[in-house]
């Protein structure tokens, strides 16, 4: 029987190829919405912690904590690079691909206030960068 992360990984594979797919009929044209399909619900496969203020009752919404564009085009670039195989693409999108619990207040401060609704902060790389770095520049910090 297949385990909840090989089958999160298979997801990626699977998201590779439609990625490589789409890189080599230069369409390169994915809807970030993809991740909520090919998992479904996402929430309970890719589920990484709440946040404080969730815990507490504050009204919630779930956050990609590497946005979906981000992990998209990141696997775009990779492909035309050409120096990784799908395999060890498709790894970086299971390191990278987790959606977080937290408030829309929290939400806010990190599209809003530190301008990330749809990147990673400057100087991150999806080879070896820390997924975790949007929430820790908001301070928010999760629990599971």
């Amino acid at each position: 029987m297949i385990n909840q992360e090989q089958l999160v990984h298979r997801a990626c594979i699977a998201l590779t190829g439609l990625f490589r797919d789409q890189v080599e009929a230069q369409l390169e044209c994915v809807h970030t919405r993809i991740f909520n399909y090919v998992l479904h619900p996402e929430y309970d496969y890719v589920h990484c912690g709440f946040s404080r203020e969730a815990i507490l009752g504050a009204p919630t919404q779930p956050e990609h904590v590497v946005p979906c564009s981000v992990l998209i085009n990141e696997s775009f670039r990779l492909i035309k690079e050409g120096n990784l195989s799908d395999s060890e693409i498709a790894m970086l999108l299971q390191k990278h691909w987790k959606i977080a619990t937290i408030s829309r207040i929290e939400a806010k401060r990190i599209d809003l206030e530190l301008g990330l609704k749809s990147r990673m902060p400057a100087g991150w790389r999806f080879e070896d960068g820390d997924t975790f770095v949007r929430l820790q520049q908001a301070e928010i910090a999760l629990e599971t």
